[in-house]
């Protein structure tokens, strides 16, 4: 059985967050589920069966989705990043709350998944695909992300 971690007082707390590499973050209108998305048919951000068509690389059947580390579902890994992806949501939520839900770099996150640092955006990751997997696959993948990440509720008030 591993040990178990006591922390005694708020210095070891702040030694803790020090140590830990990135935090991901992405915000979610309240309400809606912060890795699917609502089903949309058409244009830019059409959906297959809840996973946006632009975040990933499909087959030409759509059944599919290949190993692409500069695609990927997008989290943010910094307070930069984080406030101007916010003000985004801000624009489009038409004044509904916006929570903000986040996960470790260092999560165990299910196999054929992985974070993968955006080259033209230091405050940006992708959740990208690492290995061919079936759409269903893939929802079911990041249901489960979704289960173990965090969140702040109304989260954008400290944004």
């Amino acid at each position: 059985m591993a040990d178990l971690l006591q922390l005694k007082c708020l210095s070891d707390v702040q030694k803790l967050i020090s140590e830990i590499e990135v935090y991901l973050a992405r915000p979610a209108i309240q309400g809606k589920h912060p890795t699917i998305y609502p089903d949309r048919e058409e244009g830019k951000y059409r959906t297959v069966k809840g996973v946006r068509i632009c975040d990933y690389q499909f087959s030409p059947d759509e059944q599919w989705v290949l190993p692409n580390p500069r695609m990927g579902l997008s989290f943010s890994a910094s307070w930069e990043n984080l406030k101007f992806v916010y003000g985004m949501f801000k624009k489009r939520s038409k004044k509904k709350p916006v929570d903000i839900y986040w996960v470790l770099s260092e999560a165990d996150i299910p196999s054929g998944l992985a974070f993968s640092k955006d080259e033209d955006n230091s405050g940006h990751y992708f959740l990208s695909v690492a290995e061919r997997m079936t759409v269903d696959q893939l929802v079911e993948k990041l249901k489960f992300v979704a289960f173990r990440m965090s969140v702040m509720k109304d989260g954008g008030t400290v944004l």
